[in-house]
């Protein structure tokens, strides 16, 4: 992530900080509370005469003075020298000066929250700014301990602990700020992302990754989420054509031969309706580009057309069939076929009629399939539990598979 675009400038957060704080010097001389020792009252008197002139260089003049006159300097004192000290430091441009002055003055028991809020956010800032990142780390834990900070210093520390290698704990700390959004914002799950794979935790990475498909699915993140799944040795034709389902539903079938191979396993598996909606988004998406290729998968879509259209005529005779079986594999299939023409609440009853019947051979993808259909007929949350049954499948393929269908179905509820 770039750090200009989390990190406040630092000539914004100094501007920020010199109009706050310019009132809060008001405050400190009229208030009514605690008062500025007697022998610091002339040094003081010229310095604030040189605030109001705006003559930063002679008021800076006249707090160095008023900090080696003879006398024991109260909690106050100090107060107001830093808070004093820092703005003027910072109208000079000596922010090497006003980071440490308005850091002490923050910590005064005597900085009303807003101006702890705007002295440490300018001194998250300055230190960031300054390339002085363990300052900044620690003045910024500080303000998030005081709780007075906002999401400009919980990222500037996260960038900063990132920068200097401490990954882990730059997420856990964009962690806190994510927990107080309703909406974890894109950039700083990508971050966090990030942040994990640089410290080799593979497994708060997936977590993260989890998240970014359940509240921006998009393309990029879901081949992120797959990877385990497409990494496997699938020699089950049935999970590999489940494998392509999510991928084609998510956005993922990109190459000549993921088309191909889903059109062919869809077909052979009795599903020429799903394999007709497959090569036609190939071909639309002019995936297919070497001539034999055109010419194979032209083919076999014709042959799929013919074939589709009597499947779909024949299905009621098959479903009445099907009712007849021993099993609830026939029905299921059926289902299937149901859903691949689109017809989602149709699928879903004869499915669970299927599973019903039990003695299935396939109990996994029956349960897939009929999550699939009720996210398909906008039943998210039975849809979301049917997943989880699966995910919790010992069969690592299917469990995966559901894992990633329950993300899914999710990402339908956040949208």
């Amino acid at each position: 992530m770039n750090r200009s675009t989390v990190v406040s400038v630092l000539g914004s957060a100094c501007a920020v900080t010199v109009l706050c704080l310019c009132s809060a010097t008001t405050y400190a001389a009229e208030s009514k509370g605690p008062t500025i020792s007697r022998f610091l009252l002339k040094d003081l008197k010229a310095a604030q005469d040189a605030q109001k002139a705006q003559n930063w260089s002679l008021e800076v003049q006249k707090l160095q003075a008023a900090m080696a006159a003879k006398g024991q300097r109260t909690p106050y004192d100090n107060f107001i020298i830093n808070s004093w000290l820092g703005v003027a430091d910072v109208q000079l441009h000596n922010y090497t000066e006003a980071a440490p002055a308005l850091e002490a003055a923050a910590e005064s028991q005597y900085a009303p929250t807003s101006q702890q809020k705007t002295m440490l956010s300018a001194v998250v800032s300055i230190y960031s700014q300054l390339h002085q990142y363990p300052k900044a780390i620690a003045a910024g834990q500080n303000a998030i301990r005081l709780g007075v900070a906002d999401s400009a210093i919980y990222v500037t520390v996260a960038v900063d602990q990132n920068g200097i290698g401490q990954y882990k704990q730059s997420a856990a700390t964009l962690q806190q700020l994510i927990d107080k959004e309703p909406r974890p914002e894109e950039k700083y799950l990508e971050f966090q992302w990030e942040a994990y794979n640089h410290a080799g935790d593979p497994a708060d990475a997936s977590k993260v990754i989890d998240k970014l498909v359940t509240y921006y699915p998009k393309p990029d993140y879901w081949l992120n989420a797959l990877q385990p799944l497409l990494k496997m040795n699938i020699n089950d034709a049935h999970l590999q054509l489940d494998v392509y389902r999510l991928m084609n539903d998510v956005g993922v079938l990109k190459m000549p031969s993921d088309y191909a191979q889903m059109a062919e396993l869809s077909f052979d598996a009795g599903y020429p309706g799903e394999t007709v909606a497959v090569l036609q988004k190939a071909f639309a998406n002019n995936v297919f580009t070497d001539q034999r290729d055109i010419m194979r998968y032209q083919h076999l879509l014709a042959g799929a057309m013919q074939k589709a259209t009597e499947d779909r005529a024949s299905l009621p005779s098959q479903e009445a069939k099907a009712q007849m079986a021993t099993s609830g594999d026939p029905l299921v299939a059926v289902g299937a076929a149901y859903l691949s023409y689109g017809e989602a609440d149709k699928a879903a009853s004869v499915i669970s009629e299927g599973i019903a019947k039990g003695g299935l051979k396939y109990p996994e993808e029956a349960n897939l399939l009929l999550g699939m259909a009720q996210l398909k007929g906008h039943n998210t949350s039975q849809a979301r539990s049917t997943f989880d049954k699966v995910a919790n499948s010992d069969n690592e393929g299917y469990a995966q598979l559901g894992k990633l269908w329950a993300l899914r179905s999710q990402s339908h509820a956040a949208a």
